[in-house]
């Protein structure tokens, strides 16, 4: 029997702060095999059972909104849905026909209290009717020219509905959409970075970069680090901060750099410097930093399944393949002047080696790519289990600063 799980992508707001996640069902082998294989209505059944039941639904967004594709027989069955409207919106489907009775079945899940989405809508005149129950209305981007898309954003302005944008590859199409007035916004275009040319580094991510060379540098001393680590009050507030908190466990308080040096071992601590001195960039949005921590912890934890040694690699690749989002700098550039191991460079320009192995499924997870989420002999639910516990130690990290 094919594992069977659900994938999820984020969804953001106008400041790119997290809105929700949109829960895809998933299974192994090529996405769109699977989902015929199970049949629409297959599908809606198994990612609402693992979402809300198997999974929990906390795990997988957070406080956060869970979208959920509906198909009509899902609506058009009186029976009520086993999951909560506080937090869940659902979607109705495309290629569903808009009949009276599925305006009725509407009318009955918004009286329910749930949201409803309309997806990947093209203007049609018969769905008058409908959007006096509708919330949302989701429009891929890719399907209209920009012409088509502003006449659809001028009709749609004149109901009482929010715009979210589908199938956003980058951000210069964010800041069309942003300027057309969508409140949401989804697709890939956060795991790209966005280049700026002849602008010098922010003096805060100067700083990091700085920081980052000391703890990388193997012939750095414990008085360096120590320096490198208060450079800035606050900073090192947040650090102890962090290594007190239920996050480490310690039996004893620790009350300064150089007693967590001792303690918890240089490794150990460098990595967990980097992570924080990363997530200080508050000018970046959340959910990148959320993303990053995610990218750490899962390539360490797929690499502790596979039984494989130098883990802290692991964990540093993970961490350092978002340095080009959060820098918006080539990430070639940016490692120049950090004395990183060959394998760990080879590992993040050319997805080389163990870690290059690791990251690459990582980042084809965090996208739905379950094609190619794969790493050495490990089964698909090994790859779910380690993503939930990456998201779910991320989210802990975010709450102990």
């Amino acid at each position: 029997m094919p594992e069977i799980f659900v994938g999820r992508q984020p969804i953001y707001n106008k400041q790119l702060k997290l809105f929700g996640y949109e829960l895809l069902f998933r299974s192994d082998g090529a996405p769109a095999n699977a989902f015929q294989s199970v049949g629409a209505d297959g599908a809606t059944s198994r990612t609402i059972i693992n979402a809300y039941l198997e999974i929990g639904l906390e795990k997988l967004v957070g406080n956060c909104l869970a979208f959920i594709n509906l198909t009509e027989q899902f609506m058009l069955d009186d029976n009520s849905l086993p999951i909560s409207p506080k937090q869940t919106v659902l979607e109705i489907l495309e290629d569903i026909v808009i009949t009276d009775e599925i305006i009725e079945a509407t009318k009955r899940l918004k009286a329910q209290g749930f949201t409803i989405a309309l997806d990947d809508y093209i203007y049609n005149p018969d769905h008058k009717p409908l959007m006096a129950f509708i919330d949302i209305v989701k429009i891929d981007i890719m399907q209209l020219s920009e012409e088509e898309l502003i006449e659809h954003v001028n009709i749609l302005k004149t109901f009482d509905v929010k715009l979210l944008a589908e199938k956003i590859e980058t951000m210069e199409e964010f800041f069309l959409c942003h300027r057309l007035g969508f409140e949401y916004f989804q697709g890939y275009f956060l795991s790209k970075p966005r280049v700026i040319k002849k602008k010098t580094l922010a003096s805060n991510k100067m700083a990091v970069l700085n920081l980052l060379a000391i703890l990388m540098n193997p012939d750095s001393d414990m008085d360096e680090i120590e320096g490198a680590i208060g450079f800035d009050v606050s900073f090192s507030y947040k650090m102890l901060k962090m290594i007190n908190s239920a996050l480490f466990n310690l039996n004893r308080e620790i009350d300064s750099i150089r007693q967590a040096i001792v303690i918890l071992g240089r490794k150990r601590l460098c990595s967990w410097v980097s992570l924080l001195a990363l997530t200080s960039m508050d000018d970046r949005p959340s959910e990148i930093l959320h993303l990053t921590m995610v990218r750490a912890k899962m390539c360490e934890l797929l690499s502790e399944t596979a039984s494989l040694s130098d883990q802290e690699c692991f964990f540093t690749v993970g961490l350092f393949s978002g340095l080009d989002i959060l820098m918006e700098r080539e990430l070639s550039d940016l490692l120049k002047p950090l004395p990183l191991k060959q394998d760990i460079v080879d590992a993040l320009l050319d997805r080389k080696g163990d870690c290059g192995e690791a990251i690459q499924c990582v980042m084809a997870y965090e996208v739905s790519d379950c094609k190619n989420a794969h790493f050495k002999e490990l089964t698909q639910n090994d790859i779910f289990i380690a993503h939930i516990e990456a998201v779910s130690w991320a989210n802990m990290v975010f709450d102990a600063q």
